[in-house]
C-alpha cells in the first residue's frame, strides 16, 4: 500500500500547516482530503483510535488532554472518488514544524465541533502543549508512556458549558482531530521481503 508523507512549508505566507483542532465523536473517522490548489491538499485527520484519544484531565476545570499528532504512525485513508487505499504519516520533523507555525500564527483558539467551522467552541483554546522529547526531559504524562518521542500532546480548555455538558460529559465527543493543509510526498512502504533483502545486503 502506498505510503504518503505529509509535509508543510514553514513560511507563514504559505497556506500549509494545521489550522484548527476539532472535538469529534469518532476520532478514527476517515475523511478524504480535497484539492486546495495544484500541490496543497486539505485534510482532516487524527492520530487516535475509535475508543478516543483524549481524556478528561479535570472535570471541574473543563480540561481535556491528549495526543494531537503521533509521528511516523501510518494512518489508513481511502479516496471516495477512486476507491484507492493508502496510508499517510507525519515525520517528527514535520510535526515540530507544524507546532511552531501553529503557535506563531495564533491558532490556539481555533476549536470546532466535528470539523465544522460554523460550530466553533466558544471560549475554548489549546492553552498548553508540548512535543515529547525524553532526552530533553519532556516526558509523556502519566498513563501515556506508550507515546513516542515527537508526539504533539496538548491540553484544551473547553469554556463552552453547553458543549462540555452535552457532548464531553456524556461521552459523545471522544477525541481530538486536527485539520490543515499539507503537501504530499509518496514514499515506498517496504514489504517484509524487501526489508529482508536490504538487511542481507548490508550485513
Amino acid at each position: 500500500m502506498e505510503l504518503i508523507d505529509l509535509t508543510i512549508n514553514e513560511d507563514v505566507k504559505d497556506g500549509s500547516g494545521v489550522t484548527a483542532t476539532a472535538l469529534v465523536d469518532s476520532p478514527a473517522i476517515e475523511q478524504d482530503y480535497f484539492a486546495f490548489n495544484n500541490q496543497l491538499k486539505t485534510i482532516k485527520i487524527n492520530c487516535g483510535s475509535q475508543k478516543g484519544n483524549f481524556a478528561v484531565a479535570n472535570s471541574d476545570k473543563q480540561i481535556l488532554a491528549g495526543a494531537l499528532m503521533i509521528p511516523d504512525m501510518p494512518i489508513y485513508r481511502i479516496d471516495d472518488k477512486t476507491g484507492k487505499e493508502y496510508n499517510v504519516k507525519f515525520s517528527p520533523q514535520t510535526i515540530e514544524q507544524i507546532v511552531k507555525k501553529y503557535s506563531k500564527l495564533g491558532y490556539a483558539k481555533n476549536i470546532n465541533q466535528m470539523h465544522d467551522n460554523t460550530r466553533m467552541v466558544s471560549d475554548s483554546y489549546l492553552y498548553q502543549s508540548f512535543i515529547i522529547n525524553r532526552a530533553m526531559g519532556v516526558n509523556p504524562p502519566l498513563g501515556q508512556e506508550q507515546l513516542p518521542d515527537g508526539t504533539w500532546f496538548g491540553f484544551v480548555y473547553v469554556g463552552d458549558k453547553n458543549v462540555w455538558d452535552e457532548f464531553v460529559k456524556t461521552g459523545i465527543y471522544k477525541g481530538f482531530s486536527v485539520e490543515g493543509n499539507f503537501y504530499e510526498t509518496p514514499t515506498v512502504e517496504l514489504t517484509e521481503e524487501m526489508a529482508n533483502q536490504i538487511f542481507w545486503a548490508i550485513s
